[in-house]
């Protein structure tokens, strides 16, 4: 039987693209799927794929710039499911722009979706993780960029996954008495459908061709990683963040023609 058999996961973000990679790969794995999905129909595809499979999950529409929405995700998961043993925060209403460039809307809109929605969760969740069988398990989907590089004409985005990180590191604390772990994960550029859709198979390539793995990432990739953060195996693991760029933050200088390009499609759809 798998180890996470069971196991009761929320994931936001998780009608599309990264998102719905982790829910697919957590059904897959055993667990009881909720995905969180601002747009409700893409989620309820999801839904229907992962059952079609013999998963368990179910979706609930959920705008997470709004703290009623947060709350509202953690209590139907409660209702469904019974608890919360895993939350991943995976959804982000990206600000592209730079200073001067970005709106006050915009801006409220990108904080309130990645970092603000990582409070607003944690905190609905914290009573019903603290009695996870085993632990609760906390993981937010971060980005390198703005925290380990950065990305031209990303400066609110990138403020806002580090604002992120920041949330992670102090959480990890605020919750260790509670034995729930809160760890994050920083991507690089991510092959989803939306990458392709924007670059197209020869755009990824051409961008894995300035990153030293040799290629863009997948959402296999990273949720892979949060398996690993959701397993028995992480529980001495708290506050830590985990690089997941190919190595591209490594070497920065390394592409000339490359890196430019690199920038311009980490711009569009990085995250």
């Amino acid at each position: 039987m798998s180890e996470f058999q069971d196991v009761r996961v929320v994931v936001t973000g998780a009608g599309r693209g990264l998102g719905r990679g982790i829910a697919e790969t957590f059904a897959r794995a055993g667990a009881r799927v909720m995905l969180g999905a601002r747009t409700l129909a893409p989620a309820e595809e999801a839904v229907a794929a992962i059952r079609a499979a013999g998963g368990v999950a179910r979706a609930v529409e959920c705008d997470v710039t709004r703290h009623a929405d947060c709350t509202a995700l953690i209590a139907a998961t409660v209702e469904a499911y019974g608890g919360v043993d895993v939350l991943i925060h995976c959804a982000a209403d990206i600000p592209h722009g730079g200073l001067g460039s970005v709106s006050d809307e915009k801006l409220e809109t990108g904080l309130a979706s990645i970092a603000k929605a990582a409070w607003w969760l944690l905190d609905a969740a914290r009573p019903h993780m603290a009695r996870a069988p085993g632990g609760g398990r906390f993981i937010a989907i971060g980005s390198v960029n703005g925290t380990v590089s950065v990305v031209p004409g990303m400066t609110a985005y990138g403020m806002a996954k580090a604002a992120l990180l920041a949330f992670v590191r102090g959480a990890a604390i605020d919750v260790v008495g509670d034995g729930i772990t809160v760890n994050a994960i920083q991507p690089g550029l991510i092959a989803t459908d939306n990458a392709r859709r924007v670059l197209g198979e020869e755009g990824l390539a051409a961008y894995g061709a300035t990153v030293p793995a040799g290629r863009a990432g997948t959402p296999a990739d990273i949720a892979h990683a949060c398996l690993f953060f959701a397993s028995p195996a992480a529980g001495y693991v708290t506050g830590a963040s985990l690089v997941m760029d190919g190595g591209a933050s490594l070497a920065p200088g390394s592409g000339g023609r490359g890196d430019i390009l690199r920038d311009r499609l980490r711009a569009q759809v990085e995250g």
